[in-house]
Order: C-alpha cells, then sequence, then structure tokens
C-alpha cells in the first residue's frame, strides 16, 4: 500500500501540474449522485432528495483508502439510482443503478469511460433520515453493500489503470462483501442467479487467477496506451492493440464471456473507432477484425475504423 501511495502522488502530481494545488486533504471520490423517480406518481417524493443526500455522504464524505488525496486528485465518477417500484408503506425500493467511471488522459482534455454499468438487481428498503451504517467487517443493508462494492469496483479499475496489479487489494474488498451478502434475501449477490455479470461475477471476474490478465489490460491500454497518445500515437496504437489482443485471450478463457470484459468493452466502441482510424490500413484492419470478435454488437461502428481519418482522442 505504501508503494500504491507514492505511485499515485507522483502520478497525479504530472497529471495536474498546471493545476492550482490546494493543500487541504480530500476523500478518494468525486462521484456524481442522482436519484431519478419520474416514475413514481404519488407519495411522498421527499424521502428520494433525503435518500440522495445520504448516498452523497456514504460515497464522497467517507474515506475509503488510506491514501491522502488532494482535492483537483479525486476520482471522477457517478452513480444515478433510477427508481422503478416504491411502497411508501415500507419502504421498499426497486430500482436500476447506473455506474460509470471515467479517467483523465496525460496532456489531455479527454477524459475516457472506464466501465459503465447498469446494475438491473438493485433493492432495498429506506425510510427518511435512515442510517447508511456500513464498516468493512459488517455490511449493513443491501443498499450500503451495493453502493460500497461498486465503490471497490471503482476504485480497482481506477488504480489498475495507473500501475500493474494496482487494484488488487480493492478487487478484494468487493469479493469480501460478496461473501458477507450470500445470506441476503435480496438478488445480485450469487452464483446461481440467472444474471451472469451480477455482483457475484464481476467480483469473481476480477479475483479469479484464471483472468488477471484484465488487470494487465487495464494498465496497457491507459498507462501505456490513452496517456502516451499525445505524445507518441503510433506507440499509443500499438500498446492499446496488444492490450486488447490480452483481453481477446482472457475473454475466451470462459464460455460465455466475463463480467470484466463486458464492462471494459461497454461504450468502448466510439473510442476504439477515433483511435484506430489515422492509423495504417494494415493496422485498421487488425484492430477492427479484433474488436469485432470482442463487441460483436458493435459491428457496424467498428467497420467505421476502415474509412475516414477519425480525430484521435487527444
Amino acid at each position: 500500500m505504501r508503494r500504491l501511495r507514492t505511485w499515485i502522488g507522483a502520478l497525479a502530481f504530472g497529471f495536474f501540474a498546471g493545476v492550482g494545488i490546494s493543500r487541504g486533504e480530500a476523500q478518494e471520490l468525486n462521484c456524481t449522485l442522482n436519484v431519478v423517480s419520474t416514475k413514481i406518481t404519488s407519495g411522498d417524493k421527499t424521502v428520494f432528495e433525503d435518500l440522495s443526500k445520504a448516498m452523497n455522504q456514504f460515497v464522497n464524505n467517507r474515506r475509503w483508502t488510506k491514501m491522502r488525496f488532494q482535492s483537483q486528485e479525486r476520482i471522477p465518477c457517478s452513480m444515478t439510482v433510477d427508481i422503478q417500484e416504491y411502497n411508501s408503506s415500507t419502504g421498499q425500493i426497486k430500482a436500476y443503478l447506473s455506474i460509470q467511471l471515467r479517467r483523465p488522459c496525460f496532456k489531455s482534455t479527454y477524459s475516457s469511460t472506464v466501465f459503465n454499468l447498469i446494475d438491473r438487481d438493485f433493492s432495498f428498503r429506506y425510510m427518511k433520515n435512515d442510517p447508511l451504517n456500513y464498516t468493512d467487517n459488517s455490511i449493513g443493508t443491501n443498499l450500503t453493500a451495493t453502493l460500497a462494492f461498486y465503490v471497490y469496483i471503482i476504485l480497482g479499475n481506477y488504480f489498475d489503470s495507473f500501475a500493474p496489479q494496482g487494484g488488487t487489494v480493492f478487487y478484494t474488498q468487493a469479493q469480501n462483501i460478496v461473501m458477507q451478502a450470500q445470506s441476503f434475501a435480496e438478488e445480485g449477490w450469487r452464483s446461481s442467479e440467472r444474471n451472469d455479470n451480477n455482483r457475484y461475477w464481476i467480483a469473481e471476474s476480477y479475483t479469479n487467477g484464471n483472468y488477471a490478465g484484465i488487470h494487465e489490460v487495464l494498465y496497457r491500454y491507459y498507462r501505456l496506451g490513452m496517456d502516451m497518445m499525445f505524445d507518441d500515437p503510433a506507440t499509443a496504437r500499438t500498446n492499446i492493440l496488444d492490450a486488447m489482443t490480452l483481453l481477446d485471450e482472457v475473454n475466451s478463457r470462459k464460455t460465455g464471456g466475463l463480467a470484466c470484459v463486458t464492462l471494459f468493452m461497454e461504450s468502448r466502441a466510439d473510442e476504439l473507432v477515433n483511435i484506430y482510424q489515422p492509423a495504417a490500413q494494415d493496422e485498421k484492419q487488425k484492430a477492427t477484425d479484433l474488436f469485432i470478435n470482442l463487441d460483436p454488437a458493435h459491428i457496424d461502428t467498428y467497420r467505421k475504423i476502415m474509412s475516414g481519418a477519425g480525430t484521435a482522442a487527444r
């Protein structure tokens, strides 16, 4: 952990050298949290305002690591709770939870989406002024457990993108939450459920040694790829293609694909098209074939690589 602290401090200085630096310490996350209740047409909707404030305090005001962050170093992410059903008598809520992590790229105003996810198995009970109690050894309710789980997945992805195996400790924390949540009645935590991209399988895909290459993928794609795009775009594209080739190999290790690969590829197509449209013809072809194999749902988007001169992410 000490090595990680040294690393993140040095890297953050490189990213933000042009920004006025505050000496005040801050928590790790700069997470935009929203609660959307447009589908709920009756009852006291002020409970959702209270929920939004409580979630904001829980995620943004809590220290999730032992590292020290300056305010401008906080990790940009977002969570949106879209309420689908609400029982005002019991406080029972069914919702969709959208999570997105973005990462700034070196010498650029561009921010890349590291992962984008909608969790449709998010149900919990909440009444106005309910405390959100949580520790790593006592995860509380399904609300606090789910929020904490995704915080650790965010931290794991973010730190993996800066240093080899940088996020390992955070994936372990997410896995610990999954283990404790096995007794919960709510869905999303068990291997036996129909959703093979639920929280159980997300944690499994990041912690199972058979899929350890995903951590190297994140590092190569971002630190050796996106962060080099301004200074040396040709080398950056080579490194990104190497990362994507490794991702394809990791994905092949599980029939039906892996949750961590799904998270990585979601919202990735347009970025990859912009990166590889300026490439040489043979590199374009190799990239197009690889990306279509990884993400066939966006075949028409990837075919755009072969035409035009795109705008590389810079």
